[in-house]
């Protein structure tokens, strides 16, 4: 309870933080004035060393006793391509750009764990890695790029927690789940190429336009008659365009979609599915198709035995009534590319409230917000998991057994 006390005496600066990150806003990749401000904000912390990484990036390391145990803690930094709604004191200066998923609040949150994790360093033994990561709405993500540049090898984490502000969990509630948790994510570019010609004329003109609309319902048999019903699976189109007039039959018809799964086998049968169904139909009525999967993020998998421990420790501090168990998230998660090579666990925070219901402030749309006083418990959250963990393989490293 020490550290939840603390975290809220702390929630003015959250706020402050949050807000400022909140109306200055960048996309993928972009982040430099963010990147700036991370700096500018880790380096009033005395002995913390800090780097860019990732272009856009930031890492510090919190180190009391380097040959102790380490652990790691992470937030994503980017924007979204949104034009965010009127009337908000700290709406976004950026037009057409906003943070509408949270990771203003997520940086928030791991800037006040970085300041109490210093300020109690007396307390603790061992190294805290805290990666403000760019990118991660954007494949291949900068999650990434960071283990390209091998900043998971550095040093030997044994864990790494990542949180996402959650509206569908009131404020108070954290949601975890063990094993697989978010979907892997495909993109999918289809391309239907033919002569074109008049619209009075469909039988002398192969229509790319028909051809589509027809694939987007035949491509879902191969969720509702090819994949197990017991592993979710979701296609979905998001854009198709095409034509330039109503009485020509364009040349061209292009289509892009997701592929969502939670198995890597049918992941990739899946995608040799469609491209046969794509490639065929499209001969069938005498066009050229072509069909590019950009491959995204892979199933978050949250390790059984950390995610035990964290709902332990997590109940210890918030009350056994403010877990959740979570069923399994369709959307995905480029945290995913750390799950596969370190034990992780990814927390879902709740936001929600009375003024903040999920159904008006969904992730991803113009009027997404959160309410404030969930930055503390964040806070508090990434904070005690970090301090449970060091001394959970502290004892491990001192035990005569050593590590088992």
């Amino acid at each position: 309870m020490e550290t939840l006390a603390r975290a809220k005496a702390l929630l003015p600066r959250l706020v402050a933080w949050r807000r400022h990150l909140h109306q200055h806003p960048e996309l993928s990749f972009e982040e430099w004035e963010t990147q700036r401000f991370l700096l500018q904000e880790l380096e009033k912390l005395p002995g913390v060393r800090v780097r860019k990484a990732a272009q856009t990036g930031v890492i510090a390391d919190l180190v009391t006793h380097p040959a102790g145990p380490w652990v790691g803690l992470r937030a994503d930094m980017d924007a979204l391509p949104l034009s965010e709604v009127e009337g908000r004191p700290y709406r976004s200066t950026r037009p057409g750009v906003m943070h509408a998923c949270g990771h203003d609040a997520h940086m928030a949150m791991l800037l006040g764990a970085a300041h109490l994790l210093w300020e109690s360093r007396a307390s603790w033994r061992g190294g805290i890695r805290l990666l403000f990561q760019p990118g991660e709405e954007k494949a291949p993500g900068g999650a990434s790029l960071l283990l390209a540049e091998g900043v998971l090898d550095e040093v030997p984490l044994r864990a790494l927690w990542g949180l996402h502000v959650t509206p569908q969990l009131r404020v108070g509630l954290v949601g975890l789940r063990e094993g697989p948790f978010m979907a892997a994510s495909d993109e999918i570019h289809l391309r239907l190429r033919g002569p074109g010609g008049h619209a009075a004329y469909p039988h002398l003109t192969p229509d790319p336009i028909a051809v589509g609309a027809f694939l987007i319902t035949q491509l879902q048999m191969v969720v509702s008659r090819a994949s197990d019903p017991r592993s979710p699976t979701v296609l979905s189109f998001g854009q198709f365009q095409a034509g330039s007039a109503p009485n020509i039959l364009p040349a061209e018809a292009y289509l892009a979609g997701t592929l969502r799964t939670f198995d890597e086998s049918w992941r990739q049968k899946a995608r040799t599915l469609i491209q046969a169904i794509v490639t065929e139909t499209a001969r069938l009525w005498q066009l050229q198709a072509e069909v590019t999967f950009q491959p995204g993020y892979p199933v978050l998998v949250n390790d059984p035995t950390l995610t035990q421990l964290t709902r332990r420790w997590l109940e210890a501090l918030l009350g056994a009534e403010a877990i959740q168990t979570l069923p399994l998230w369709l959307s995905s998660e480029d945290f995913a590319f750390y799950s596969q090579v370190v034990p992780a666990c990814f927390i879902r925070l709740g936001t929600g409230d009375d003024t903040y219901p999920p159904s008006l402030r969904p992730v991803h749309t113009a009027d997404f917000d959160i309410a404030e006083e969930a930055l503390a418990i964040g806070a508090a959250v990434l904070t005690e998991v970090a301090l449970q963990g060091l001394a959970y393989w502290g004892q491990q490293l001192q035990s005569p057994r050593g590590n088992t």
